[in-house]
């Protein structure tokens, strides 16, 4: 059975994902790696790693319920994975 590697993640909105292109621009030489296109920035909130289509199925329905007012989000930690050549923004402490 066909497995798909998945995670839990809330887009960006516009805005922001324009933000972080212009960072990207200005901290990083051009060429430098293959940058992620700003509509598929995102940040991620669990790593899932192979789920069978049945499961993915399961999990979708199951978000689809999740109701989460707005929040902000304050993008103050960076790091790099040398494995696969990553480099990531997160938070140092969740939104509440």
């Amino acid at each position: 059975m066909a497995t798909q590697r998945l995670f839990f993640a809330i887009s960006l909105p516009d805005t922001m994902q324009q933000q972080l292109v212009r960072w990207r621009a200005d901290t990083f030489p051009a060429g430098a790696g293959r940058p992620v296109v700003a509509a598929n920035l995102h940040l991620t909130l669990a790593f899932l790693g192979e789920v069978t289509p049945e499961t993915a199925q399961r999990l979708q329905t199951l978000a689809s319920r999740i109701v989460q007012p707005a929040f902000d989000l304050d993008l103050d930690d960076a790091g790099h994975w040398p494995r696969p050549g990553v480099v990531w923004l997160g938070c140092q402490r969740a939104p509440r």
